[in-house]
């Protein structure tokens, strides 16, 4: 019997201490953030980039941002902070069209939104 008590003991803590947690989800794996890209609107010689995270299974945001440029420019620009609703703004832009990609990163990996196209009217950059 007095080998038995501290396993009963130490059951009935490890029992105690999983109810108390909240959720298991344990049984649950981890998986790269899903990401929309929103929308890119273009005012003046800079864009607006907007973004979603609608999933991120297990795991928290690091990183949200776009990719965007045209034939000639490969930029990157980072929100902020690492938000389900992301935004950020462009660098001043030459006139012409641009492709603009959303993608958001977890500690599982870095996830990209579908392409959008916008285009940077013929103005004076300011």
């Amino acid at each position: 019997m007095r080998k038995l008590l501290p396993i009963l003991l130490l059951t009935t803590l490890v029992s105690v201490l999983t109810a108390s947690c909240g959720e298991d989800r344990s049984g649950e794996q981890p998986f790269p953030p899903t990401v929309q890209t929103l929308s890119a609107v273009a005012e003046g010689p800079r864009a607006t980039l907007t973004g979603l995270v609608t999933a991120s299974p297990n795991s928290s945001l690091k990183a949200c941002g776009f990719k965007y440029g045209n034939d000639t420019l490969r930029a990157e620009v980072q929100a902020a902070e690492p938000l389900p609703s992301f935004s950020a703004e462009t660098d001043s832009l030459g006139a012409g069209r641009y492709f603009a990609v959303a993608y958001a990163q977890n500690g599982m990996g870095t996830s990209y939104g579908d392409t959008l196209y916008f285009t940077v009217s013929d103005v004076d950059n300011e």
